[in-house]
């Protein structure tokens, strides 16, 4: 298996790093919340508003080691994948004389627990709906009830793809140990979602896994997605040109829309997340209080920094901080539940019917 030798060469580099102990928490129990964050909750006093509000990337983007919220903690990816490789390791020097097709699918059956699956799974179901809902919602002068119907069957037609057996991934199994969670179109023309196992690892917040979910999916409807497919949306083309207008897809000299050095597809996914990332917090909004929703909110968005271990994608992403600060945090639903308030003035959030 490739994973184990290209495995061990970052393996040997981190592992002379101080691992931070993960936490034990089960990630299907809610606890009390403790959290290694110590910023104040945002229902302290007004004059702490601001570095929550204003200057989101930074809180999210200057902790160290693991977060915790009252469904689970997210950790830097770079500890899942190294996880990931102990558990390789381990049934390796147990069954040496096995195959590498029974080496995965061991390996697949530790790191891929019926709970663990279930859980996705689950999450799979509740970003379906949301953005089912999103779409109902949306007002007959954004879309047709044809065009809903096209989205809607799109969305419903991506296979969530998961081991076991191995065999689901035998064209990838090196994503076993990897941290990707990612959409994609087969020469074939299916659309499947896949998720690697150090991410199942690394990243066990409810509200992580619902923000990472929802981006994913929501790449079977981005734009590019769409036009690939022959499809015009004259909702696509207000909310795109407001995405250019607020400098959320960096207008470079080469870029060509929907190809090379463009940013418009990632900035739509990251787009839909918050909207759905915000409809669960708010519904959990009720059981957590203070620096637990703050935690959550954290954790959401929390491997949306900068890799210490590698860098930003910024050929089709935005910056991290454009990212976590001006398409997360300046989303109404999540100002309000940080007590933010409206963001400043003249400055609308971007939708399908923005004329901004």
């Amino acid at each position: 298996m490739s994973a184990f030798i290209a495995g061990i060469v970052l393996l040997s580099f981190l592992l002379s790093r101080p691992i931070l102990h993960r936490s034990s928490v089960d990630p299907e129990r809610m606890d009390s919340g403790t959290s290694t964050l110590a910023t104040r909750s945002p229902a302290a006093k007004e004059s702490d508003a601001k570095p929550v509000c204003d200057r989101l990337y930074e809180l999210v983007c200057t902790k160290h080691g693991a977060t915790r919220d009252p469904s689970g903690s997210v950790q830097p990816g770079a500890y899942g994948e190294i996880e990931a490789l102990h558990i390789y390791e381990d049934i390796i020097g147990t069954h040496a004389d096995w195959s590498l097709d029974q080496v995965d699918e061991e390996l697949a059956r530790q790191i891929y627990t019926p709970k663990r699956v279930n859980r996705i799974q689950f999450a799979h179901r509740t970003v379906l709906h949301a953005i089912d809902t999103i779409l109902d919602h949306e007002s007959k002068s954004s879309f047709t009830a044809h065009e809903k119907k096209i989205l809607k069957k799109r969305l419903h037609a991506t296979e969530l793809q998961l081991p076991p057996p191995a065999s689901n991934y035998q064209d990838e199994p090196d994503l076993f140990t990897k941290n990707d969670v990612f959409y994609e179109r087969t020469s074939d023309g299916k659309m499947r979602m896949r998720v690697g196992g150090a991410y199942l690892l690394s990243a066990k917040s409810w509200f992580n896994l619902i923000f990472t979910i929802a981006h994913e999916l929501g790449h079977s409807i981005d734009p590019c997605e769409v036009r690939a497919e022959g499809l015009a949306f004259p909702a696509y083309d207000r909310l795109s040109a407001c995405f250019v207008h607020h400098n959320l897809v960096a207008m470079r000299k080469d870029r060509t829309e929907c190809g090379n050095n463009d940013q418009l597809s990632e900035t739509f996914a990251d787009w839909l997340a918050v909207q759905v990332t915000a409809e669960v917090l708010k519904n959990f909004a009720t059981e957590f209080k203070g620096q637990q929703i703050l935690n959550a909110v954290v954790n959401s968005v929390r491997d949306l920094c900068d890799d210490e271990f590698e860098e930003a994608d910024m050929e089709f992403h935005p910056s991290p901080q454009v990212r976590i600060d001006r398409i997360f945090g300046k989303n109404p639903a999540i100002r309000e539940l940080l007590g933010c308030g409206v963001p400043e003035s003249g400055r609308k959030y971007c939708g399908f019917d923005s004329t901004f």
